[in-house]
């Protein structure tokens, strides 16, 4: 090579690395922060935001400085899709990859609240209170109005029984109305295809199924024992006898007891199980997933009577009445 072509060459490595320093000082100053001042930006991600959208909008907000390299950043790390929706308070003096960081991570401001299995409309309602700030009765009459049980599909007229037990991490203004439509959309994610098609093989609506699932939740205090008692009540079912179940009565009276009195079993309401064939008009209580799965797969059993025990919640089944009576004795 001639020493004009060596040289040619040296000028050119140079002026490549140049333009090297150049584009990484340049992507490093894209990816500052686009001021030195403090503080944080609310933003709403509603799903289903673009990449895109969601980088030109954090550039007009002042939380970044390039939209495009934003993008880039999340496409070329492969977690364009990963952005979950929510609020956020995002931080005006951080780099671009640590917001999109946050985006990823799902770091929303959020508040909590724990709903647990077997609450009534009215407890729920009190956990939103607490947790939430949420006025209970403003969620109560929310929950257990027609237009709205409707407008989500629900058979009945309030939404007893599909206030789905979780932890809801929602944003901390949420109202009453959107609470309960979080609730009752997380019921629909759990009650899968798969759940509606073995429902519809046995014959019975999901509103039927969460009824007698809300019946085995408040019932079952050991997991073991769920599938058996919903089974001894799919047989009293189809044996066309009555449930008798307590916690009908209980719910029919308006709240929780300690004991049921005989004096109670002749409450008059659709749900008292006692007086009245059947499955009751709805759910007596949120049930949770296990709950559910016992009811639409019951284990098959001879059983049609069962008493508590006393012993850690446990219960005695029978398959004749007189067994069932002749164990009351022992237990007495």
């Amino acid at each position: 090579m001639s020493r004009r072509a060596r040289r040619r060459a040296a000028w050119v490595a140079v002026l490549v690395a140049l333009l090297g320093l150049s584009a990484i000082g340049a992507l490093w100053w894209l990816s500052r922060p686009p001021s030195e001042a403090s503080g944080t930006v609310i933003i709403d991600v509603e799903p289903g935001t673009t990449v895109r959208t969601l980088g030109r909008r954090l550039a007009a907000e002042g939380v970044i400085r390039s939209p495009l390299l934003f993008e880039a950043w999340l496409r070329i790390g492969g977690d364009a899709r990963r952005i979950q929706a929510g609020t956020y308070a995002l931080p005006l003096d951080r780099t671009l990859p640590a917001i999109a960081g946050i985006l990823v991570e799902g770091r929303t401001l959020l508040a909590s609240v724990t709903v647990p299995e077997g609450l009534r409309l009215e407890e729920t309602a009190g956990r939103a209170a607490r947790a939430l700030g949420i006025d209970s009765a403003a969620f109560a009459a929310a929950a257990s109005d027609p237009a709205l049980a409707d407008s989500l599909g629900i058979e009945a007229g309030t939404l007893e029984g599909y206030l789905f037990p979780e932890t809801y991490r929602v944003a901390p203004d949420i109202g009453p109305r959107d609470l309960a439509r979080v609730m009752v959309a997380h019921f629909r994610r759990v009650f899968t295809p798969a759940w509606q098609a073995r429902a519809d093989s046995l014959g019975r609506s999901i509103h039927e199924i969460v009824t007698l699932a809300s019946i085995v939740e408040e019932e079952a205090r050991i997991a073991a024992e769920r599938p058996v008692i919903a089974g001894v009540f799919w047989n009293r079912l189809e044996a066309g006898m009555l449930l008798e179940a307590d916690p009908t009565v209980q719910y029919a009276l308006g709240g929780h007891r300690e004991r049921v009195l005989y004096e109670d079993l002749e409450v008059d309401s659709p749900y008292n199980t006692y007086r009245n064939t059947g499955l009751p008009p709805g759910p007596i209580a949120s049930p949770g997933r296990a709950s559910l799965e016992a009811t639409l797969y019951p284990d098959s059993v001879p059983y049609y009577y069962f008493v508590a025990t006393g012993e850690d919640g446990r219960h005695a089944f029978s398959e004749t009445f007189a067994e069932h009576l002749q164990k009351i004795r022992a237990l007495r």
